[in-house]
């Protein structure tokens, strides 16, 4: 069942690599090399390398080294970091990006860079704007258009934003929605650094998309209240978030959604065909998108991993429940994480992020992050789902006795 559900997650999650992408490399030990797109980065007994409609497998042993996409991609983003105060630095890292093949990376920097500084000409050039008069044009929805008049056509055709994992369409705010997009990126190489090894991840070499809103007033809610949300696929395969509060920076929840791209991209494949409610574990999908939303931490654009710090007002929310944990793993996602605004649906969330976050924390009395990962694997890649069986096996204890040292926790979180 487990290798049925493998085999069907590389067919439904967008691993089939465009026909001319062979940007990866792996060199063998006998001095060929193999390009392309590698699909299974970490798996630990044979590498997948995708080639247009070509599939080559290689044992890592034969592997002597290997060129991606995935490493360059974590060296833009280190010297992104490095060099954010310096717009010249900034300038050669478009260069830089665009010498290692990573092109929409180099667009998307020179995109912030224009920006930021209109008067910016090589950028202009580079990204293929037109001057007129004293004006730049750029080109959206088939015309050229001045910067200002693209703000009031974002509204009637969204922009679209593409960078190598993420691509985002926004209908406002196009340098905010910019540094979003880099936010996305820079949350999958976290994503990838944090669990891809334990977790055998697959690469997301197609885009997952994310759709931004100016307000929550136009964003098409998913329940009562309006809170950001993923659609997997074989349904509209999108995350839907949306701008807040007087001078937003930042997306409201924007790595809790892109984490659930990356889980449906990488690990789960599809969600049930015929119910666009049903989610494969509720629990574990709210709960992992929070840990990394608290995780990920800096300026827009400039995010960066840090830890996970979770607050003693989520400890105090999580302490309201009326229900045991057994109770808490078999929750459905929209009935009881989405449908309405009553105090529960706080609780809930609050009890799956705390949840996850205690299993994942090595300095929290306990050794069960290892097997917590394992049974995470075997929940969401292999369809275990929500089975308390499952976990008891796996984990290797019944979940009824980790109440009382998770309850401790909490209580010692929130100051009781």
């Amino acid at each position: 069942m487990a290798t049925l559900a493998r085999s069907a997650l590389l067919c439904t999650a967008g691993l089939l690599a465009a026909q001319d992408d062979t940007r990866d490399a792996l060199i063998l030990n006998d001095g060929s090399v193999l390009r392309g797109r590698v699909a299974t980065p970490y798996d630990p007994e044979e590498i997948l390398i995708l080639n247009g409609g070509r599939r080559t497998r290689a044992l890592r042993e034969d592997v002597a080294s290997t060129d991606t996409v995935a490493a360059r991609i974590a060296a833009f983003f280190e010297l992104r970091l490095r060099y954010r105060r310096s717009p010249r630095a900034l300038r050669y890292l478009v260069d830089w990006a665009e010498s290692r093949q990573l092109h929409d990376l180099a667009r998307l920097q020179a995109t912030e860079l224009v920006l930021v500084d209109d008067d910016d000409s090589a950028m202009h050039d580079f990204l293929g704007h037109r001057r007129r008069r004293k004006q730049w044009l750029w080109q959206h929805d088939g015309k050229w258009r001045t910067r200002e008049d693209i703000d009031d056509a974002m509204l009637k055709r969204p922009l679209r934003l593409q960078g190598e994992r993420f691509a985002l369409s926004c209908d406002a705010g196009a340098l905010t929605n910019v540094r979003a997009l880099f936010d996305l990126e820079r949350l999958a190489v976290a994503w990838f650094e944090r669990f891809g090894r334990e977790l055998e991840l697959r690469e997301v070499l197609e885009p997952i998309e994310v759709r931004t809103y100016k307000d929550a007033e136009t964003f098409p809610k998913w329940g009562f209240r309006p809170r950001p949300y993923f659609e997997p696929p074989p349904h509209n395969n999108v995350a839907r978030t949306f701008y807040s509060g007087p001078a937003p920076q930042r997306p409201d929840l924007l790595f809790f959604v892109g984490v659930q791209g990356l889980l449906y991209r990488s690990m789960i494949g599809e969600a049930n065909r015929q119910d666009n409610r049903s989610r494969v574990c509720a629990w574990l999908e709210i709960g992992l998108g929070m840990h990394m939303e608290r995780m990920m931490r800096g300026d827009a654009g400039f995010a960066a991993p840090g830890s996970t710090a979770p607050e003693d007002l989520v400890a105090l929310r999580a302490l309201g429940r009326g229900y045991k944990l057994t109770h808490l793993v078999h929750l459905p996602m929209y009935a009881s994480f989405y449908l309405t605004q009553a105090t529960s649906t706080e609780t809930n969330w609050a009890a799956a992020e705390m949840f996850v976050t205690w299993l994942l924390d090595g300095a929290a009395g306990h050794d069960l992050r290892d097997p917590f990962l394992r049974y995470l694997a075997a929940a969401l890649r292999d369809r275990k789902g929500d089975s308390s069986s499952a976990f008891d096996r796996i984990v290797g204890t019944p979940i009824e006795r980790l109440e009382e040292p998770w309850l401790d926790w909490l209580n010692e979180l929130a100051g009781n």
